[in-house]
């Protein structure tokens, strides 16, 4: 291989790095399997979120935990609906954070919820950011080693709302969370006061999701998060940059 092609590989390479979009910037993939165990979540893909990019706020500073009604989420998005179960991400200071937010301030009948999430293909792992309530009698949680596995419950009254922010999700992650079918560790009912589980996008888009005891919703950012420029666009390129090195080999 010739230097000047050598060069123009190097020069290629680094155009297309150059389209490199950090993971906060990727579009989020949601899929859901077809039933409980199944595992079918390529053939069950339900759509796309993107997070809502908040850089310069803590995960606290977004979440804004009794800045308005007391012991709830009061963050800017997404706007808040009854009896639902709200899933989306932040790009926080932190990095890209998870937020699960149970329910809406003021209604009429409260709820609760047992979730258990698992985080895969992050090298650092998770750890869990914010804790609504941080001092209840009534919520609490369970991390395993290492930031891969989370068991958390919930309780709250109809004032008020219930949730966590986890993160923050680096490298190929992927994401899987259900409201556990009843065992030991869980009860026999995993959810009541919610009849809705929702993934939330910036762009305003809302993925339904199916609230099913022990069916599972995958997270994952799709493909590689390097975007690749578009042919007619990488062509071009080359041809400059080969014409470029032809004049330079013609110099005296």
């Amino acid at each position: 291989m010739k230097k000047s092609d050598s060069l123009i590989i190097i020069f290629l390479t680094t155009i297309v790095l150059g389209f490199a979009g950090p993971a906060w910037a990727a579009r989020i993939r949601v899929a859901q399997e077809s039933a409980p165990g199944r595992g079918d979540f390529d053939a069950n893909i339900l759509g796309y979120i993107d997070p809502y990019p908040e850089r310069e706020k803590a995960a606290a500073e977004f979440y804004s935990y009794e800045a308005l009604s007391h012991y709830s989420f009061n963050g800017p998005h997404p706007r808040l609906r009854d009896d639902t179960s709200h899933l989306f991400l932040v790009t926080t200071r932190e990095g890209l954070s998870l937020f699960i937010v149970h329910d809406k301030p003021n209604n009429p009948d409260g709820g609760g919820a047992t979730m258990r999430i698992r985080v895969k293909g992050d090298p650092n792992g998770a750890r869990i950011l914010i804790f609504d309530d941080p001092n209840s009698e009534w919520d609490t949680f369970d991390a395993k080693p290492g930031g891969k596995e989370f068991l958390t419950w919930h309780r709250w009254f109809p004032c008020c709302t219930d949730g966590l922010v986890l993160g923050t999700l680096e490298g190929r992650w992927r994401v899987f969370l259900e409201f556990p079918a009843g065992d030991a560790a869980v009860g026999d009912e995993p959810f009541d006061g919610l009849q809705r589980w929702r993934a939330f996008s910036a762009s305003g888009n809302i993925v339904e999701l199916k609230l099913k005891k022990g069916r599972r919703v995958r997270l994952d950012p799709p493909g590689s998060l390097v975007r690749a420029p578009s042919r007619r666009s990488t062509i071009n390129r080359y041809h400059m940059t080969k014409h470029r090195f032809a004049l330079k080999r013609e110099k005296p």
